[in-house]
């Protein structure tokens, strides 16, 4: 430990799974059985509309015929179940956000007149609340979503595709076909700060990122070895 700089870091946070299955497993195939749905063992087929891509808290839902199953239908859906606290897609070039626990709409997209503690710019529209954030002279601060904006940007466009995203409450985790599931236990993936928020044990330096953020190790780590 004299010689040399330690980093103890954990990978992400775990938020509690509730123990009433029935109440804790929120199963995308039943709210979204209006849909054909891709099968796993059958890979995607024409006649298919959706495909489901669940990870824990989290999922990516996939669209291949907007014409009859756009978007904003499927949030619509998702928007009747109250355990689902963030659901957000690509609306031209702005995102919207929905909620299945509140009601109302929130747009935003970067570069705008309102700045967090990142020094990241936003335009905002619609109900700041959606997100948990408080608005003050021009200036974000995040409530129990770290950070939201920006991940909910990047995992909207992290790849193509027409798509949206949808994160559970605490205490509820998302299945589809063949989903593990933690009932009674814990789970992550989610937008939550349970979910997020990480230790981390630092010896041998005094020196800090310049944000406690992931995307702000590489630099500072790089620092550390110079």
């Amino acid at each position: 430990m004299e010689q040399n700089k330690w980093i103890t870091l954990g990978d992400n946070g775990q938020a509690w799974v509730g123990s009433k299955r029935k109440e804790a497993i929120i199963d995308l195939r039943k709210s979204l059985s209006s849909y054909r749905i891709m099968k796993l063992r059958k890979g995607l087929v024409a006649t298919d509309q959706i495909v489901l891509a669940v990870n824990d808290r989290m999922a990516y839902i996939y669209t291949f015929d907007l014409t009859n199953v756009p978007l904003h239908d499927l949030a619509r859906i998702l928007q009747k179940d109250k355990r689902i606290d963030v659901i957000a897609w690509k609306k031209g070039q702005q995102i919207e956000v929905r909620s299945g626990e509140l009601e109302g709409e929130f747009l935003f997209q970067p570069d705008g007149e309102y700045y967090d503690q990142y020094g990241q710019s936003w335009s905002l529209n619609g109900d700041e609340n959606l997100l948990n954030l408080t608005l003050c002279d021009r200036e974000i601060k995040y409530g129990v979503y770290p950070d939201a904006l920006a991940r909910i940007h990047s995992s909207l466009y992290s790849h193509e595709g027409d798509f949206l995203i949808v994160s559970a409450k605490p205490g509820h985790e998302i299945i589809g076909e063949g989903s593990p599931t933690h009932v009674g236990g814990a789970g992550h993936g989610g937008l939550h700060e349970q979910d997020t928020l990480v230790p981390m044990i630092i010896t041998g330096t005094d020196s800090n990122p310049s944000h406690l953020r992931m995307v702000d190790l590489k630099k500072w780590i790089l620092s550390l070895i110079e």
